[in-house]
């Protein structure tokens, strides 16, 4: 990070050219040497691909295309930016749709036209005092030596005063990244005994809800939006929480008074539709969906599940005409996408069978067949269930049960979906057949993970590991088998030293862990323990 300004590394992105010259020219007085200019988002994205900034001053208005908001956004998820740059939005709105979409992306500061070269100045001098120390965590956290950056926030909490809030979230980020509940728990409380913030507050109740300890959080979720209806994340979390326990009434009501208040995100109001289609609310699912597809379509959100899902409500609700129209827009909003070809296919499988064209839904089932076949442990649950559905009209029992036992054991603890998959066999008039498959699937991957704690228990992890490995060949989507598979690996590491090999595989095994099922109980715990054995010498 750079020390001062002058020596600041700084990128302006405004769509009109007299803008930026302004900006560049107040920059240029305050000493600045090192400026590059972007007049659209494309070109933005670009730039912050490609070089690491130190400041980045951009206009949320940028005409056609993405915002200023979903260029952050954007920036964020890709990891473009990190905690040491600073990023300003400038605006001449004053909307409330802008307020709640600048306090969800959270940039550093924000101004409003008309800005002046002193204003400029004195807001990026302050943040650069704020922001000039955390270069060193930030490599740590990319390292994913979370361990370091912790102990480097606790150094910097001990000197700094500029910087305390934001090197305590940054801290109790990585205390949740690393599994270390406890301790995270402890300090979001002494955090609360100081100053009750609602950023803490929701912090404990991602704790209770990693933890399982859901009738906690929901507690603590529902206080914070008595307290202050407009801090968003926790009305997420909330209904992240109700849809946990089954109550997915009052987690689509929780999404649906969110949405009022901060319109315009997009991974919101997909979450919202498909909630509202689980609960069988098909009119608000439809509203949803569409909704979502366009807010999704500058967002680094925007995707091909959004458009399935629309069709597949259009279908349940007797329109498979329109569901097919929609099909045809995502065909051709998603081209080469694999993904969005399968869920493509499987839906126009299902909205041809309700038209009565056997025919053609017959051919859209054996496209999405050879699709799923061309990428295998990349098939979503959804899109699984909605194949075996289509599966069960067309006669195809053998194929449909085939693919339901394979979610069965790929998500054998997964009560939600063992729930909906049930409810698939329901519908096919398989209920007893349905239940047996279940409980057979289940016992069967039971029976290897619990021979495969045998094996570690008795330190034998080498024989382990190897059947593990094997069962993910057919099983690649059981993120507790792939866990407990990272498991024996930091046990052999743990016994035998340390294996630059074998710490990578257990990486790429937790990074598969945390995208099949960020819920995982056992991931932050891995997590904290690959942390602490790659921080040991060679």
């Amino acid at each position: 990070m750079a020390t001062s300004l002058k020596q600041s590394s700084t990128l302006v992105i405004d769509d009109f050219q007299s803008m930026r010259a302004m900006l560049s020219s107040f920059l240029k007085a305050m000493g600045v040497a090192k400026i590059d200019n972007a007049a659209t988002a494309k070109e933005a994205l670009a730039l912050l691909a490609a070089k690491k900034y130190d400041i980045v001053v951009c206009d949320y208005n940028l005409g056609q295309g993405q915002n200023g908001q979903q260029i952050l956004e954007e920036a964020k998820y890709k990891n473009y930016i990190g905690y040491s740059t600073i990023w300003v939005m400038v605006t001449a709105e004053k909307t409330m749709d802008m307020f709640m979409g600048a306090a969800e992306t959270r940039p550093d500061d924000y101004l409003l036209k008309p800005i002046t070269e002193a204003l400029l100045e004195a807001r990026l001098s302050k943040l650069i005092e704020k922001k000039r120390s955390l270069q060193p965590i930030e490599d740590a956290v990319s390292a994913k030596d979370y361990i370091r950056a912790i102990s480097l926030c606790d150094e910097l909490l001990k000197t700094q005063s500029t910087s305390t809030q934001e090197l305590q979230r940054i801290k109790s980020d990585q205390l949740m990244m690393i599994g270390d509940f406890p301790a995270a728990l402890a300090y979001f409380e002494s955090i609360q005994l100081i100053r009750s913030m609602p950023w803490a507050k929701t912090g404990l109740g991602k704790v209770y809800f990693m933890t399982r300890e859901y009738a906690k959080a929901k507690a603590i979720f529902q206080e914070i939006l008595e307290e202050n209806k407009m801090y968003l994340e926790a009305a997420d979390w909330l209904s992240r929480t109700l849809d946990a326990l089954g109550e997915l009434e009052q987690a689509q009501s929780v999404l649906t008074r969110a949405m009022t208040i901060s319109p315009n995100a997009a991974l919101r109001q997909k979450n919202l539709a498909d909630l509202a289609y689980r609960n069988g609310a098909f009119d608000l699912a439809h509203t949803s969906y569409e909704k979502a597809i366009k807010l999704g379509e500058h967002s680094v959100h925007k995707s091909p599940s959004a458009y399935s899902g629309l069709a597949r409500v259009l279908t349940a609700k007797n329109d498979p005409t329109e569901a097919l129209r929609v099909l045809d827009r995502s065909r051709g909003e998603f081209k080469n996408d694999p993904d969005a070809a399968l869920q493509t296919a499987v839906i126009e499988g299902m909205a041809y069978q309700k038209l009565g064209q056997r025919e053609k839904a017959r051919a859209a089932l054996d496209l999405a067949e050879g699709l799923m076949a061309g990428q295998p442990g990349n098939v979503s649950t959804t899109v699984a269930m909605d194949m075996a559905a289509a599966l069960f009209k067309i006669g195809d029992k053998d194929k449909a049960c085939e693919l339901l036992e394979s979610v069965v054991k790929n998500n054998h603890e997964n009560a939600g979906v063992i729930g909906m998959v049930g409810a698939v066999f329901d519908k096919a008039g398989l209920t007893e057949e349905g239940g047996e498959l279940i409980k057979k699937s289940t016992a069967e991957v039971v029976g290897i993970n619990n021979q495969g704690v045998v094996l570690a228990n008795e330190g034998r992890f080498e024989e382990g590991i190897d059947l593990m490995r094997k069962a993910l060949q057919v099983l690649p989507n059981n993120d507790l088998m792939i866990a407990n598979l990272c498991g024996m690996l930091i046990g052999l590491m743990s016994r035998d030293g340390k294996d630059d090999h074998l710490l990578l595989e257990a990486r790429e095994h937790l990074d598969r862990v945390r995208l099949l099922n960020p819920n995982n109980k056992k991931y932050n715990t891995y997590m904290n323990m690959l942390s602490k054995l790659a921080s040991l010498p060679a």
